[in-house]
């Protein structure tokens, strides 16, 4: 009798973008893929540098194995639980100085951009993005405010969605990196809309929420009590939000900033809509600081990273903390598992 052969799935591959190597990212990559949890769930490609990883291993003390593989030869092939997809000479001694640089931003970018073709070629399940420093990059001459807007030119893509989730919050953005005194030039009806749209599509995707249950924020005090702050609430958001409902979408809004993150935690709402960065980040960050999870919705590959920065201040004291970086590894595994990849 012959014996049953099972063929088992084969694990995801998930894209791991160092960071900035002055920062914390590398740090936090070696304390979560330590986890031998972590290991089990999936393989892990980290495109970065050997010198700095290996640097950064033996200053935490923590036995880091792994293997380094090309582009071109090995990447397909990829069955050890860490490989490593290593390029650029970065001269060690800049780490010590814990700042922006030029040397810095520029291993950033590259990276990031690697990580982008490995996605879609399909070549990865999912990419994991640590941390950036927006002045490094520009150093470097790469004119862009963060990660979300890089997502969104080399993929290629119209229109994407920043999308921050911690604890029982999930928070988009209708605008993401701007000055505050453009934030109502820059709403208009279709860009609300659009991420309104987005999320409905991506939550029941990803979240499995069959009636995402959406409120939208107004951008002035009060949602405008009714033109007495301002008519963006009026002119812009009520139509968007209008659009929306005849498209089926449960949505509510404009709703006052000021009341609708305690109703989302109290179970109302599936996810708020915000106009503006800091109206949404400030109340996700004070209730999932640690835990924070940023995700970019439209483009056509999964992307997550943690929500914080480059932490100079502690980079390199063998401190920080990688539970936002575990969160959006856990996250990127789960939305991959969606995908029905594997």
């Amino acid at each position: 009798m012959n014996a049953l052969h099972i063929n088992k799935k084969p694990k995801l591959l998930i894209g791991i973008t160092m960071g900035d190597p002055c920062g914390i990212g590398p740090e936090i990559i070696v304390r979560s893929l330590a986890s031998s949890a972590l290991k089990r769930a999936a393989n892990y490609i980290i495109i970065g540098n050997q010198a700095v990883l290996d640097s950064t291993a033996q200053s935490l003390k923590i036995p880091f194995r792994y293997r380094v593989v090309s582009l071109e030869t090995d990447i397909e092939r990829v069955s050890t639980p860490i490989s490593l997809l290593s390029s650029e000479h970065f001269d060690l001694n800049l780490i010590k100085k814990r700042l922006p640089t030029a040397e810095g931003g520029e291993l950033s970018f590259l990276w990031i951009k690697k990580g982008i073709d490995l996605a879609l070629q399909g070549k990865i399940n999912a990419l994991v993005t640590a941390p950036i420093c927006k002045e490094a990059i520009h150093m470097a001459g790469y004119q862009y405010p963060g990660h979300t807007e890089i997502l969104r030119d080399l993929s290629k893509v119209k229109r994407v969605v920043m999308l921050m989730i911690g604890g029982s919050l999930r928070v988009a953005f209708v605008t993401t990196h701007i000055a505050l005194h453009e934030v109502s030039q820059s709403i208009t009806v279709k860009n609300v809309l659009e991420t309104i749209t987005i999320c409905n599509t991506y939550m029941k995707k990803y979240f499995t929420t069959r009636n995402p249950r959406i409120a939208v924020c107004g951008v002035n005090p009060h949602a405008g009590e009714e033109g007495i702050f301002g008519n963006e609430e009026k002119n812009i958001i009520v139509p968007a939000v209008k659009k929306a409902k005849k498209l089926g979408i449960e949505c509510d809004g404009p709703v006052s900033a000021d009341t609708v993150f305690y109703k989302a935690l109290k179970g109302r709402y599936d996810l708020v809509v915000s106009m503006y960065h800091d109206q949404g980040a400030i109340p996700l960050k004070l209730h999932a600081f640690e835990t924070g999870v940023n995700i970019t919705l439209g483009i056509p590959f999964i992307r997550t990273s943690p929500d914080h920065g480059t932490a100079y201040d502690i980079a390199g004291k063998g401190i920080a903390n990688p539970d936002s970086m575990r969160e959006a590894i856990m996250t990127a595994i789960m939305m991959a598992k969606c995908e029905g990849k594997v």
